[in-house]
């Protein structure tokens, strides 16, 4: 062994290095201290070392491999390098008895499969180099093999980089461990661990010089208790503009610029991950005839996905396969299971009910973070009762083909375990909306469920592609009772879910169920999906009373009126306002009668609405009230926050919009909170509508930009014909009034081929007013017609109320004064009935208008003395003029 090259020239025979070896194994096995045997020995060997020409001194080692170029954000890296730059220079050799006494620096960097964790290290390493003279070693553990490197062998390796000739190295790992430490006491030595598996493996390893720095990569956030003197260091995805960054490095940046969306669209289907992207990058360098957009055809498939990241001799699945045989076999049929599962959250609940008991549910979680397969979504889960996980989608694809490798029976097994779970958990929580159903579940086979600060709708929301898989399959498995159970109880969850159009009538029509009270809720459940789809016709045939599985036909009468809140809604859709009117507060005091909160709550937030339209927003405001007091002492906040929209709207045409706006943008916000984007959509037009009575016409505009942009990708035709129609008014004012026409042409032909006659009506209306306001009442009067009487005939009376004033506008304005004045009486006996003061007020400043045009001044003078004492709002308007004014504006 020679030690010139660290002992300032000065050397020693090989020989005596041997001799004095075999006399420190000897003091070893007579229980003498390691470190200072080592220690001494090595005195001895400077002591009796001859000295070595200086061109036969060995040269430190330089073990560090090429480096990759590192594309994207450099903080993790910037970070380490100034950590490592700052060596202290050794000053004694006073040596630590153990690696739990080290004073060198040490840092574990760890990571999820294929996410850079070499690459990051092996670029701080060739930073760092030059501030350690004394040489840099490096050492790959394979710790994602079935055979990681053993700590004796490792020790071998980096004690032969110190010149130690293999006859005179220890035969323990103690041995090798205490030289190792001895010979580096005094060196500014940098140690690059990669691919480290255990704390056991490295632990022996580790120099305890001051001069002396370790980089450790691993999976696991390996703990060194005192040894390391800062924590792991974790190494994230990149996001979206640094993940280009690294398929641009290995595919090209000019490729890459020519095929930007196809390069994100590889990014997407690589998940970020940095190996994949740079497998990718690496077959589309070497095949410059295959274009980014072809490869993107070829990983838009996910079930072969797999199969194109790979180049040369890597893949990623040579890069998984390893550390998912590794786990223990009921962590792997659980992890494999979930992964085929629709994509969506993973909990504690999820691996609980696949394993034997709880615990052992935890601990295959505990397995797969530790072996970074899945990382830990602090702050982010179902509760304060379970923990919330993500897997790669990579990992996922990955593990799901796993998964079909199974034996057939061991997976119809976990599938009937997980179908069952699934069907205890959507029962339990639907008995908080159904309370019959409390009789189905026993307390204990929830545990992990019951007192969850979860609300059963956001627990329903975040699983339903699973429930939907979960009545799937035990049908597959012949659990045709368990399926009709599932669906029951999904059925009370139908507005916070969403279904793909015409799924209804297979996921809640089993076979062979033959239950009274199932059947009615299925049937109930194709029922509401109608609703959803726009066929009223459907929803009553499905609940008639002719059908003998129909709550009519039995003595349940809180299903009947269940049921009855249904059909209330297909005739409002139908646009049958009176019917439906009728119908919903029927429901309302039967639920309320019976104590179906839950239901009740439902009858009374439509209740509101439908009162409102039918002239009594001030009823519609109390029904509204009462339901969102129920909404907030169940605690559910998807509900609230609907009810603060419904609520705001009749705000709104009580024309008290200072109140409705902040109850709007809560709920927009909670809407956003609860990731409910349909919901969101929603309240930014109904804020945008409360913004323009408030005169804040640019925000209204901003609301419904936000609006479409929401509802336009999701294909939703009529709240995009919805949002057109809200912008005519908001123009028109702007006086914009040519883009409020073209607007207002755009809406009408989008209803029209949707076939909604109550939305043509409602836009025709404008359209007449754009008419007036440009000073051609002759053309006002045919939309206007149109808009009042399918107003008529669907018992809208406020709209249609809205329709008449116009036209009696229209027609003071063409000189027909009986006729204007008929349909201001019309109007006026609309707002009258209600609290619709405002409105009346504005009525009546047309009124006079008129009078006086006909030389009535008389008649004019003693209404305006009257309707000033008994309406206020009367004076604020002074001077409203319905030609020119916009008709719900000030």
């Amino acid at each position: 062994m020679s030690a010139a090259w660290w002992r300032r020239g000065s050397g020693r025979d090989k020989g005596q290095g041997r001799g004095g070896l075999r006399a420190e194994q000897g003091s070893i096995v007579a229980g003498g201290n390691i470190a200072n045997v080592v220690a001494l020995q090595v005195d001895q060997m400077v002591v009796q070392a001859r000295p070595h020409r200086l061109d036969a001194i060995p040269l430190p080692p330089r073990e560090l491999p090429t480096r990759e170029a590192l594309a994207g954000e450099t903080t993790t890296l910037e970070g380490l390098c100034t950590y490592f730059r700052d060596v202290p220079v050794p000053g004694n050799r006073t040596l630590p008895s153990s690696g739990a006494e080290s004073q060198s620096k040490l840092v574990v960097v760890h990571g999820q499969p294929g996410v850079g964790k070499t690459a990051l290290a092996l670029n701080a390493a060739h930073e760092v180099k030059d501030a350690y003279p004394d040489g840099q070693i490096y050492v790959e553990l394979h710790g994602d093999k079935a055979t990681p490197t053993s700590s004796a062998d490792a020790l071998g390796h980096m004690l032969g980089s110190l010149h130690v000739a293999r006859e005179d190295m220890p035969r323990s790992v103690a041995g090798r461990a205490a030289m190792f430490r001895t010979l580096t006491a005094d060196l500014r030595l940098f140690v690059l661990l990669d691919n480290a598996h255990s704390t056991d493996q490295i632990e022996p390893l580790l120099p305890t010089g001051a001069g002396c720095s370790v980089l450790i990569t691993s999976r696991r956030a390996l703990s060194l208790n005192s040894t390391t003197q800062r924590g792991p260091v974790p190494v994230y995805l990149p996001d979206d503009r640094n993940a280009l960054a690294v398929l641009s490095l290995y595919a090209g940046q000019e490729r890459v610029a020519a095929e930007m969306a196809a390069a994100m669209d590889i990014v997407r289907f690589c998940g970020n991950l940095p190996l994949a992207l740079r497998l990718v990058g690496c077959k589309l360098k070497q095949r410059s005839g295959h274009s980014l957009g072809r490869m993107r055809l070829l990983l838009e498939d996910e079930r072969s996905r797999l199969d194109h990241l790979n180049s040369d001799n890597r893949s990623l699945t040579a890069c998984l396969i390893f550390s998912f045989e590794s786990l223990t076999s009921t962590t792997r049929s659980s992890f494999a299971m979930l992964a085929s599962l629709p994509v969506g959250r993973l909990t504690d609940w999820h691996f609980a009910r696949l394993a034997a008991t709880h615990g052992a549910g935890l601990a295959a979680s505990d397995e797969l973070v530790e072996v970074a397969l899945m990382e830990t979504l602090d702050g982010e889960g179902g509760g304060d009762f379970e923990g919330s996980y993500r897997m790669h989608d990579l990992i996922r694809v990955f593990t799901a083909r796993q998964y079909e490798e199974l034996p057939p029976e061991e997976r119809n097994a976990l599938e009937e375990r997980l179908v069952r779970a699934y069907r205890d958990a959507v029962v339990h929580w639907a008995a908080q909306r159904a309370p019959e159903l409390r009789a189905e579940i026993a307390p204990e086979r929830v545990p992990d469920l019951r007192g969850s600060s979860m609300t059963a709708a956001e627990w329903v929301a975040g699983e339903q592609d699973r429930l939907l898989w979960a009545i799937d399959h035990a049908r597959n498995l012949g659990l045709n009772t368990v399926a009709a159970e599932i669906g029951e109880a999904l059925s009370y969850f139908l507005d916070d879910i969403t279904l793909a159009p015409n799924s209804a009538d297979w996921l809640f029509n089993v076979p062979g169920e033959t239950r009274l009270r199932v059947l009615a809720a299925l049937r109930r459940a194709r029922a509401m999906a109608a609703i959803a789809e726009g066929n009223p016709d459907k929803v009553l045939s499905l609940l008639s009373p002719g059908s003998d599985d129909t709550a009519e036909s039995s003595e349940d009468l809180t299903a009947r009126a269940r049921d009855t809140i249904v059909i209330a809604r297909a005739y409002s859709m139908k646009g049958d306002y009176r019917t439906a009117l009728d119908r919903m507060t029927t429901a309302a005091d039967q639920l309320r009668a019976v104590g179906d909160s839950w239901h009740t709550l439902g009858s009374f937030e439509l209740l509101g609405e439908l009162q409102r339209w039918r002239g009594k927003p001030e009823l519609g405001e109390q029904s509204q009230r009462e339901a969102l007091r129920i909404a907030e002492q169940a605690g559910d906040l998807r509900a609230q926050a609907r009810l603060r929209r419904t609520l705001a709207e009749t705000l709104g045409y009580l024309r008290r919009p200072a109140e409705a706006a902040p109850l709007l943008e809560s709920a927009r916000d909670d809407f956003r909170l609860l990731g409910d984007r349909r919901w969101e959509g929603a309240t930014e037009y109904a804020l945008g509508k409360i913004y323009r009575l408030l005169g804040e016409r640019q925000k209204a505009l901003d609301c419904y930009r936000r609006a479409e942009g929401i509802f336009g990708p999701m294909g939703e035709r009529l709240w995009v014909g919805r949002v057109n129609n809200a912008r005519i008014r908001v123009l028109a004012g702007m006086g914009q009034l040519d883009d409020a026409a073209t607007t207002a042409r755009e809406a009408i032909a989008l209803f029209e081929q949707l076939g909604d006659e109550m939305w043509v009506a409602h836009t025709q209306r404008d359209a007449g007013w754009l008419h007036l306001r440009a000073g051609r009442p002759q053309d006002a009067e045919a939309p206007l017609t149109l808009a009042v009487d399918a107003c008529a005939a669907a018992g809208d009376s406020y709209a249609g109320a809205m329709a008449r004033h116009l036209r009696g506008v229209a027609y003071r304005e063409l000189g027909r004064y009986p006729e204007a004045h008929a349909d201001f009486d019309a109007a006026l006996g609309v707002y009258r009935s209600g609290s619709y003061e405002w409105n009346e007020a504005a009525v009546a400043h047309d009124v006079i208008r008129t009078l006086r045009t006909e030389g009535r001044a008389e008649e004019a003078d003693t209404m305006e003395r009257d309707i000033s004492v008994t309406n206020p709002i009367f004076t604020r308007l002074h001077g409203r003029d319905g030609a020119v004014a916009v008709p719900d504006e000030d």
